[in-house]
């Protein structure tokens, strides 16, 4: 069953294609389709980058009626400006990515970690995750969830999580940044990815 799971989310985000797209502050977003992305911008400099699953590049245009959509493929998106523009991110927004996976080195790596996170940091429908702490196994359905259920630990040294792609975090929590966060103050939780299993996998 948690293999299917794995293999059905994998499908929702791979197999249907979708999008990644940078705004003009530097914010990365999922989109599942070109619909969605088209109803979320307003004008065509307003996206300076927008990825395809297999890296190829697109950009706003304007058609001949004068309405927003995407350009034909651009070719291969610039991989060392996109992994430097999405660790700047993490790194100035904690709270809007807290999914921290090992350092993309390689292109498909890159590309995984941007289509996996950023659509399970959003997700709209129930995916399984597995939280572990202090020796009791749940299984949240979105990371909101997860976060909800660490909020009211003083301690996280012993909570691990795994998400529904089977990569495996310790969550940790660092001051957040309320001017990019929502006006949030205090702490936020990230998830910086570990090598090891968690127990009961």
């Amino acid at each position: 069953m948690e293999n299917r799971t794995q293999q059905l989310v994998a499908e929702s985000v791979a197999g249907a294609g979708g999008f990644v797209a940078v705004d003009d502050a530097g914010e990365f977003t999922f989109y599942p389709s070109e619909a969605a992305l088209l109803a979320d911008f307003e004008y065509t400099a307003e996206a300076i980058c927008i990825v395809g699953r297999d890296g190829g590049g697109f950009r706003l245009v304007l058609d001949a009626e004068r309405k927003l959509a995407m350009s034909t493929g651009l070719g291969p998106v610039d991989f060392s400006w996109l992994r430097q523009a999405w660790l700047r991110a993490q790194r100035d927004n904690p709270a809007h990515y807290p999914l921290r996976r090992f350092y993309p080195a390689g292109r498909d790596t890159l590309l995984a970690c941007l289509f996996e996170t950023l659509y399970l940091e959003n997700a709209l429908e129930a995916v399984e995750w597995q939280l572990l702490m202090n020796g009791t196994e749940t299984h949240p359905v979105t990371l909101r969830d997860v976060d909800a259920r660490l909020g009211a630990r003083d301690s996280l040294e012993h909570a691990r999580v795994r998400d529904p792609f089977g990569h495996h975090y310790r969550p940790v929590r660092v001051p957040g940044h309320p001017a990019r966060s929502g006006g949030r103050h205090g702490n936020v939780t990230i998830y910086a990815e570990i090598a090891e299993a968690v127990r009961g996998a």
